[in-house]
């Protein structure tokens, strides 16, 4: 038979199981926005459309180690956010004079690369999704998560727990960052949309030519205007292949069909 004490426990698990089940999916994954009053809390809670925003207060972008090719990033990258950064993403920021101030989070399953603005950008009327479509190109600096939201995209508060994985992981301030002027994310928009190959080559090589060529192995490559990049063994090339090869190709593979089905 059970103890007094051991009724009153066994009522009390009871209880706290009845209210968890009762609670949306989510309820205990907690989440910061970028926009409006930066609140925390669920998703389902705090997200908004884009039309409802009025203040945006950051820029993200989004690292999923799953997402990436152990072939080119290496496998301990794909395993480990903090390897990922390590050995990868701080180089690739200290090679930029914008992504350099970006604070970096490791949520458990990847990376929250921000870039969180000196003064918050206060949107009026239909400047929102203008703004959203520069936050796009501001997010397709990194080899991140094509499936991320614009400027309604949320983040992990540090410290806060990532439920998703058993046991959950906590989320963990790597990199500290600088705030950001509104001409500076203007400005990398740009250098994304309009000089891709430039970029890409420089954060990701150190430099507009590298050797031996990343794709063949054999020559060099190197920047052929703005939209290309050239090597004289496997030849020119839309400079977006520079982004895709950290793409696993089950990832790549499974994109192509969800765009074209």
């Amino acid at each position: 038979m059970l103890s007094v004490n051991g009724e009153e426990r066994q009522k009390s698990v009871a209880e706290a199981e009845g209210k968890t089940a009762n609670k949306p999916a989510g309820w205990d994954d907690i989440r910061e926005a970028t926009f409006n009053g930066g609140d925390q809390g669920p998703a389902y809670a705090i997200s908004r459309p884009v039309n409802q925003v009025t203040c945006i207060r950051a820029f993200l972008a989004d690292l999923d180690c799953k997402l990436l090719d152990p072939a080119v990033v290496g496998e301990a990258s794909v395993e480990s956010p903090d390897v990922l950064y390590v050995e990868h993403v701080s180089k690739w920021l200290d090679r930029d004079p914008i992504l350099t101030k970006s604070e970096v989070r490791s949520t458990g399953g990847g990376l929250h690369v921000i870039l969180r603005l000196d003064e918050p950008i206060i949107c009026g009327p239909g400047e929102a999704v203008m703004w959203d479509e520069v936050a796009r190109g501001v997010r397709n600096a990194l080899p991140g998560d094509p499936n991320l939201n614009g400027i309604i995209a949320l983040t992990r508060p540090i410290s806060a727990t990532n439920s998703k994985y058993d046991p959950p992981r906590e989320v963990q301030l790597l990199r500290p960052g600088e705030s950001v002027t509104r001409d500076e994310v203007l400005d990398l928009n740009r250098r994304v949309t309009e000089q891709p190959a430039r970029l890409w080559m420089r954060l990701f090589f150190g430099g507009e030519r590298v050797s031996p060529c990343p794709f063949c192995g054999k020559d060099s490559l190197g920047v052929a205007g703005y939209w290309q990049v050239r090597c004289y063994a496997c030849g020119r090339m839309d400079a977006a292949a520079l982004l895709y090869r950290f793409f696993s190709p089950d990832f790549l593979e499974t994109r192509m069909e969800a765009q074209h089905g």
